[in-house]
């Protein structure tokens, strides 16, 4: 069952870089700010991955199972044209509360990052139960549903990201309104083993509801390496989305650091890409798609439901300039990061 709809966002804007020294563009879908499924079977979407063709996988943070969701998208326009979510896939395991989903098609598997647990799960469609993977020790200081929110892999550096929602307990105060929450992103290799890790502060939150604040609801690999990270938080106009391209340059590596607050450190540099106030849809979850007639990439914004049974996309384009025309950001525009 699906029903194609217009989402009404909020009066907000899209800041989009169009100039030849950004090397990554987020470009808006002409004649289409929203697609929506209905469906009474699912709720609460927190995360999303492409598959291949026209198949999506979501995950929810309400149900232990994979979503799959077909959505047609136009090659021409990057217009979702059609949609339908299917019968959810069990996924056998302790943990809970999905919120990132991400694929290797090489291996035919899905990671799940899990809030209640904290946990990474590999899982392959007809496996008995989900393996458990080691993630660095640090995480297991998460304060309560603001732990592991993010997941995704590169098929180009075959290396895995994950990220912690908001302030792990070690490294100082929630969001406010003076100042983001400083979150770690991580990179794991193929074997998700420990590669590195750096410093995030996101932007501050005008204030809190329901024990949110202002954090990293999603991260999503680009085909260049890159890595752009979904900030969702509260503020003027409701809930307010934004994506970054992460710049590591003179960025600290914060593995052995056993605690942020305080430390003399230098967090990763934010490129803005785009800045988006979206009244009460909660977009979660970020996944790149298909590419489309004119080089871009299909970019998809899934949204929870808060326990409706319409499920909100946001289709947007991703562009990547030619590497020869992008200047590389300046070698001290890096912010320290000190608590």
């Amino acid at each position: 069952m699906f029903a194609k709809i217009c989402i009404a966002i909020s009066a907000g804007f899209f800041l989009v870089h169009a100039a030849v020294a950004q090397r990554v563009v987020v470009e808006r879908v002409e004649g289409q700010d929203g697609f929506a499924l209905e469906n009474d079977e699912v709720t609460d979407l927190s995360g999303l991955v492409w598959t291949g063709g026209d198949s999506f996988v979501a995950v929810s943070d309400h149900a232990n199972a994979l979503v799959p969701l077909t959505l047609q998208i136009d090659p021409a326009t990057g217009r979702i044209v059609r949609g339908e979510i299917g019968v959810p896939m069990p996924v056998p395991t302790d943990a809970s509360d999905f919120e990132g989903v991400t694929y290797v098609a090489a291996a035919q598997t899905f990671y799940i990052s899990a809030e209640r647990g904290p946990a990474v799960l590999r899982f392959r469609p007809g496996q008995a139960r989900a393996e458990r993977l080691p993630v660095p020790p640090i995480f297991a200081q998460a304060r309560k549903n603001l732990s592991l929110e993010s997941i995704t892999w590169s098929d180009t550096t075959k290396q895995f990201w994950i990220a912690n929602e908001e302030t792990l307990t070690p490294d100082g105060p929630l969001a406010s309104a003076s100042a983001g929450s400083v979150v770690r992103l991580q990179r794991l290799d193929a074997q998700f083993r420990p590669v590195a890790q750096f410093a995030w502060r996101t932007e501050p939150a005008a204030f809190r509801f329901h024990g949110a604040g202002s954090g990293v609801s999603d991260l999503c690999a680009l085909p260049d390496g890159g890595l752009i990270v979904l900030e969702r938080g509260f503020g003027a106009g409701g809930l307010h989305v934004r994506l970054f391209l992460a710049d590591f340059q003179n960025a600290t590596d914060t593995t052995r650091i056993p605690a942020l607050a305080g430390a003399d450190i230098t967090a990763a540099r934010k490129i803005l890409l785009l800045d988006q106030t979206t009244g009460f849809t909660n977009f979660e979850g970020l996944a790149l798609g298909p590419k489309l007639a004119d080089g871009t990439r299909s970019l998809l914004l899934i949204a929870d439901s808060n326990g409706a049974t319409t499920h909100a996309l946001l289709p947007l384009k991703l562009r990547l300039t030619s590497p020869a025309t992008a200047k590389k950001p300046p070698a001290d525009s890096a912010k320290s990061t000190r608590r």
